[in-house]
């Protein structure tokens, strides 16, 4: 079992600094790798940076105050910002968990106890408040688990394509890793393909 983030994002500014979502989403994106706080989706493959929103962890509609309030702020995809909306369990922007049900911040380590990631790449929920997220965050989705496994084809064809480089400057057979290699490219295209497929399912 995996955790969501391969890397862990962590805010480096706190407070209201910056009064504008185009100013915070700069460094939100640096933050979080470019990747969504809730299902680590890296931005190069659902539209890039343009497409990506800022999240408000305590919604904006209910708790104004934080609208620029970095600590509140995530840089999300639109599919987990859009699911999320801005549903909210409590009262106060205090109150993210009531009973079985409320969001982590993915900052925190507590995030990690809540969902997993299965080596397959699909995520997976571990508790009552990880289900609750689950569903409501619709990360059950088939393109979470889709472009993890992209990600990992394409580290894997540029190892290779690495390692067939070294071996031609070394005038060594790469025959075998050149057939590897476009194998995977082959396997590239066609998970590339069924985002598209999956997309097209849930407009």
């Amino acid at each position: 079992m995996l955790n969501i983030h391969q890397i862990k994002p962590k805010r480096t500014y706190t407070g209201e600094k910056w009064k504008s979502n185009t100013s915070n989403k700069k460094r939100l994106a640096k933050d979080f790798n470019n990747r969504c706080g809730y299902c680590d989706d890296l931005d190069t493959y659902g539209g890039g940076y343009n497409v990506y929103h800022v999240e408000h962890f305590a919604p904006r509609e209910k708790f104004k105050e934080l609208q620029y309030t970095y600590d509140n702020l995530l840089y999300s995809c639109p599919y987990c910002n859009i699911s999320k909306s801005n549903k909210w369990v409590g009262a106060t922007s205090n109150e993210n968990i009531l009973g079985e049900e409320g969001f982590i911040d993915p900052c925190g380590k507590e995030y990690d106890d809540h969902l997993k990631r299965a080596v397959n790449g699909r995520i997976i929920y571990k508790t009552s408040i990880g289900f609750y997220m689950y569903k409501e965050l619709k990360l059950y989705l088939k393109r979470h688990e889709i472009l993890y496994n992209l990600e990992k084809i394409r580290l894997k064809r540029n190892q290779l394509k690495e390692k067939i480089e070294i071996k031609k400057n070394a005038c060594l057979d790469y025959s075998i890793l050149e057939y590897t290699y476009k194998e995977l490219c082959v396997l590239f295209c066609e998970y590339f393909d069924l985002i598209f497929e999956e997309d097209v399912v849930h407009s």
